[in-house]
C-alpha cells in the first residue's frame, strides 16, 4: 500500500467523527514546524526568506506538544527547516507517538537521520519523508550541498533495512525536465521506497527567484508523465490531484485542512501565504475566512497548485463522486 493501512483507517474515522458532528472546518494534518533553522540553503526555499529575522528561534516541547492536541489532526508532519536539529526531536516524536497516537511524519533532509533513529525505534506511526529534488547533478546544486543526493540514497537503505517506513518529496522546477522526473520515480521505486510524493515548484508570496519555478502553462507536460508512472510505481499523490496538475479539472482549495504552527504561532491563512500569525488554533479559525480562500478569489491563490489544499479537497470529497472514490481506492492498495 501507498499509505500505512491503519493511518488511512484514523484518518477515516476521525472524518467521519467531524462530519457527523457538523463541524466542515477542520484540520487533516498538522505542519509542526518547531523550528526554522536549517542545515542546508535550498536555493527554492521560502522559509529561509520569510523568517530570517527569527530563524533561530525554538519552539518549547511543550508547546510542541500542545501544539497538536490542539488541532487534534490525525497526521503530524514535523517539518521547518530541518526538524533533525530541533533540541527536543526526540521527546517530542515519542509523546506525539506514544501519549497522543499521532501519526507522524519527519520531514528532512536526511543529513542528521543516522543520529536520530538511535534514539527512537521503528513504529507504525512513524514514517521519514526524504528530500530529494532531481538526480545526482540537479539535487545537489537545488539543494547547494555537494554529496546531498548520496547521502539520501544511503539515508534510504539504512531506514528501510532497520525497517522504518520512508516516504520521498521531490519538487520539480523548471531546470528539471520530465526525462529525468521519470529517471528519478524508477531509481526510487528500485530503493524501495513506500511513497513519493512528487510536487510543483512555483512561485508564491515571499520568493523572488522567478526563473526558477514553474509557470502554470509549463506544468502539465511534465506531470502528464507523473500520473502515467504512477500506475506502476508507488507515488501517493492522488489521481485526482495529478488530473488537476495536467490541467484536466479544477478543484477547490483546502487551506483549513493543512494547518501550521511555527515558532512565531499559528501561520495563517495556509502553508504559504502569510496574512499574521495568531496565539491559538482557535484564533486562527476565527480570522479566517475560509471560504474566500478556499474559492481561490485572493490574488495569490490563483496560480497555486500545492499539493496540501487541494489534496485536502480531494480527502474530503471521498465517498461523493462513486468513479473518483473508486480510483483512489485502487490508487491507494496496488
Amino acid at each position: 500500500m501507498r499509505v500505512p493501512l491503519k493511518q488511512m483507517l484514523d484518518l477515516g474515522r476521525y472524518m467521519g467523527r467531524k462530519k457527523r458532528a457538523g463541524e466542515k472546518y477542520f484540520p487533516l494534518v498538522l505542519m509542526l514546524e518547531p523550528l526554522h533553522a536549517c542545515n542546508l540553503a535550498c536555493i527554492g526555499c521560502g522559509r529561509i526568506v520569510e523568517y530570517k529575522d527569527t530563524i533561530r528561534d525554538q519552539m518549547p516541547l511543550e508547546d510542541a506538544v500542545g501544539a497538536a492536541a490542539e488541532a487534534d489532526a490525525p497526521i503530524v508532519s514535523i517539518c521547518g527547516g530541518e526538524p533533525l536539529m530541533y533540541k527536543h526531536i526526540v521527546p517530542l516524536t515519542k509523546r506525539l507517538i506514544e501519549e497522543q497516537k499521532r501519526h507522524v511524519m519527519i520531514c528532512t533532509n536526511a543529513i542528521l537521520v543516522e543520529r536520530f533513529i538511535k534514539q527512537v525505534a521503528a513504529s507504525p506511526y512513524l514514517s521519514f519523508n526524504l528530500h530529494i529534488d532531481g538526480m545526482r547533478e540537479t539535487n545537489d546544486r537545488i539543494l547547494a550541498r555537494d554529496g546531498h543526493f548520496d547521502t539520501v540514497v544511503r539515508m534510504i537503505k539504512l531506514l528501510k533495512e532497520k525497517g522504518y517506513r520512508v516516504q520521498t518529496n521531490s519538487t520539480v522546477f523548471r531546470e528539471t525536465d520530465a526525462e529525468e522526473v521519470e529517471e528519478l520515480i524508477k531509481f526510487l521505486g528500485g530503493l524501495g521506497v513506500d511513497g513519493m510524493l512528487v510536487t510543483p515548484g512555483y512561485h508564491y508570496q515571499v520568493l523572488t527567484n522567478d526563473d526558477l519555478y514553474l509557470t502554470k502553462e509549463e506544468m502539465p507536460l511534465k506531470f502528464q508523465r507523473v500520473r502515467k508512472l504512477a500506475d506502476d510505481y508507488k507515488i501517493i499523490n492522488t489521481p485526482i490531484y495529478l488530473d488537476y496538475l495536467v490541467g484536466e479539472r479544477d478543484l477547490l482549495c483546502s487551506p483549513w485542512t493543512t494547518v501550521t504552527r511555527n515558532p512565531r504561532g499559528w501561520k495563517g491563512p495556509c502553508y504559504l501565504i502569510t496574512n499574521g500569525h495568531y496565539k491559538s488554533f482557535a484564533e486562527l479559525h476565527q480570522a479566517t475566512d475560509w471560504e474566500y480562500y478556499r474559492t481561490k478569489q485572493d490574488v495569490r491563490c490563483r496560480d497555486c497548485k500545492l499539493h496540501s489544499g487541494f489534496e485536502g479537497t480531494v480527502a474530503m470529497d471521498f465517498g461523493k463522486n462513486l468513479k473518483d472514490s473508486w480510483r483512489m481506492v485502487r490508487h491507494y492498495v496496488a
